[in-house]
């Protein structure tokens, strides 16, 4: 926009700011709305953009419009078979429906009772989603292979209080585990550092692992794209390759 071009803001959603939208919904983190209402107020000083909300588009959509030059932001979704740092295959029962990921929580799709998280990203949003989760009502276990919960974030100085934090709201920690299997009812845990085995009974899990770039309509473009109907065809953000917000 600042460079002059007319630009068409094509929005899936009816609320602009994608990942940031719905994770400033969390607890603690309703100041990430900053980041959202900033880059809204300099969109709306430019007479040559157009935001459309509400308008999910498919490949063919696209490029019905004649549009010549398409950039896709489409995000990422979290993965819902455990593969991540720890698990290089699926974990056994990930497909069973007592099993959750942060994209089901955060459009408000909760479990109940005892709730084991696995958390194998290591940084600010499986502690979030455990207080989340104890925040309504929820026996919370949050079961981690580091040594430390949210372990990346030493490097941000919030380790020890995401820990208080956690503690205080009566959340159980397990350290130096990964989840070996989930069960209907239960959950098979074992230590990093032995490989002994533990059962919890629970009635769901939610995993934390890895997010996988949501890029069907950029794939489903580019082959027409590379035969001269668009002109350029660009993929960004977390469709691109995951990362974290401040990227």
């Amino acid at each position: 926009g600042q460079r002059g071009y007319r630009v068409s803001l094509v929005e899936a959603r009816r609320e602009l700011g994608g990942r940031v939208a719905l994770e400033a919904e969390l607890p603690g983190l309703s100041e990430w709305r900053r980041v959202i209402d900033w880059r809204l107020t300099q969109i709306r000083k430019m007479p040559n953009v157009t935001i459309y909300p509400g308008s999910p588009m498919s490949a063919a959509e696209i490029l019905e419009t004649g549009i010549r030059h398409v950039i896709l932001a489409t995000g990422a979704r979290w993965r819902r078979d455990g593969i991540g740092r720890e698990h290089w295959k699926p974990i056994p029962g990930h497909d069973l429906a007592c099993v959750f990921t942060p994209d089901d929580l955060m459009v408000g799709k909760l479990p109940a009772g005892r709730v084991i998280l696995f958390d194998d990203d290591h940084y600010y949003l499986g502690g979030v989603l455990a207080e989340l989760l104890a925040g309504a009502g929820c026996q919370v276990t949050l079961v981690t292979p580091q040594a430390l919960v949210s372990a990346w974030t030493i490097y941000t100085l919030e380790q020890e209080r995401i820990e208080k934090r956690l503690v205080k709201l009566g959340v159980r920690l397990i350290k130096q585990h990964r989840l070996a299997a989930i069960h209907s009812g239960a959950v098979e845990l074992a230590t990093t550092v032995s490989g002994e085995r533990l059962d919890l009974p629970c009635e769901a899990v939610v995993l934390v692992t890895e997010r996988l770039p949501q890029d069907e309509v950029y794939l489903g473009l580019k082959a027409t794209a590379d035969g001269g109907a668009l002109a350029s065809l660009r993929l960004i953000g977390d469709a691109e390759a995951p990362g974290i917000i401040a990227q």
